[in-house]
């Protein structure tokens, strides 16, 4: 059983000190090792026993393998225990310090890298630099490059930090229509009645950002949302198998962009495009729905469960 608490570590690379957790078998080897990183307001903390883990959803599909250990690391800039660096680093130089960290753990040939939204564009970076070579190379909502319309709205998040009377208004104000861009309009028609309320909503979810992470929260707009528009990725040059996962109602990473980044990757195994009205938030809300394209396609995750092993309910 991969129990859902992580040993914490703290590594020093060139661009600051880089905290990571380590859930499962620590002494796996490189092959049964898997990376997994989420979104930018990502902890590396992914699984708790209280079940308020950044990707909770995602452990059932890790707990039954007791020979697994998974590592995530909290972003530089993030909202985790990562340093901020003094000032904006790009997205090479990130997964330039990530690799050295997984260099200083032998791992520079990890079984896999399972990333989300932005861990899954790191991936992709890290694989493209040759910093490092996973047996598979798992994608979720992310894509080759950003959308105009994300690219657009980032944009305004920039200008609303800009012109706000106060940092932390900006904060609120930026993380609120973030938010926005995360679900789906059919999301919002559904839950909410008009939209005073969901303006309410978004504007509880910045407020809620900010109070739990304070000055680290304005980070995530000025280190890490940036990098979002800036970023180009060479698909030829990724070779290991990668699996592709989108999301029919993601304007982060649209369907067309998903497509066309399956049809230039050079060891493509395939795109499931699941339907969801969480939009780019399906990463997080429908693993359900791609959690059996993750098991055929990673080998790991495909052993059975020792009889002794106690089930994920018995630990949640």
């Amino acid at each position: 059983m991969v129990f859902p608490v992580g040993r914490s570590f703290y590594t020093q690379t060139s661009y600051g000190r880089v905290k990571g957790f380590r859930f499962g078998n620590f002494d796996a080897d490189a092959a049964h090792t898997l990376i997994v990183q989420g979104g930018i307001s990502a902890s590396g903390q992914l699984w708790r026993l209280d079940g308020q883990g950044w990707w909770q959803s995602l452990h059932p599909l890790f707990a039954p393998h007791p020979e697994l250990q998974v590592i995530s690391l909290d972003y530089l800039g993030g909202v985790g225990g990562s340093d901020t660096p003094e000032e904006p680093i790009s997205l090479s130089q990130h997964a330039e310090a990530y690799a050295s960290v997984l260099r200083s753990l032998g791992l520079t040939q990890p079984g896999a890298w399972v990333g989300g939204s932005f861990g899954g564009v790191l991936g992709l970076q890290l694989v493209q630099d040759g910093l490092i070579k996973p047996d598979a190379l798992v994608v979720i909502g992310a894509a080759h490059q950003p959308s105009v319309q994300s690219a657009a709205l980032r944009l305004f998040q920039q200008a609303l930090l800009q012109q706000a009377d106060c940092s932390q208004q900006g904060v609120v104000l930026a993380r609120a229509l973030a938010m926005l861009t995360y679900r789906s309009a059919d999301e919002f028609e559904q839950r909410f009645n008009d939209g005073d309320e969901a303006f309410s909503y978004l504007l509880a979810q910045g407020e809620k950002l900010l109070k739990r992470h304070g000055k680290h929260a304005q980070s995530l707009f000025t280190h890490l949302t940036p990098i979002l528009n800036e970023y180009r990725i060479d698909p030829l040059r990724i070779t290991v198998p990668v699996q592709l996962i989108g999301f029919e109602s993601d304007i982060i990473a649209p369907p067309r962009l998903m497509h066309q980044l399956e049809q230039r990757l050079p060891n493509c195994q395939g795109l499931a495009l699941i339907d969801t009205p969480y939009g780019h938030d399906g990463f997080i809300k429908n693993v359900a729905d791609y959690a059996a394209v993750v098991r055929h396609f990673l080998p790991q995750l495909q052993t059975t469960r020792s009889a002794n092993a106690p089930s994920t309910e018995d630990i949640l």
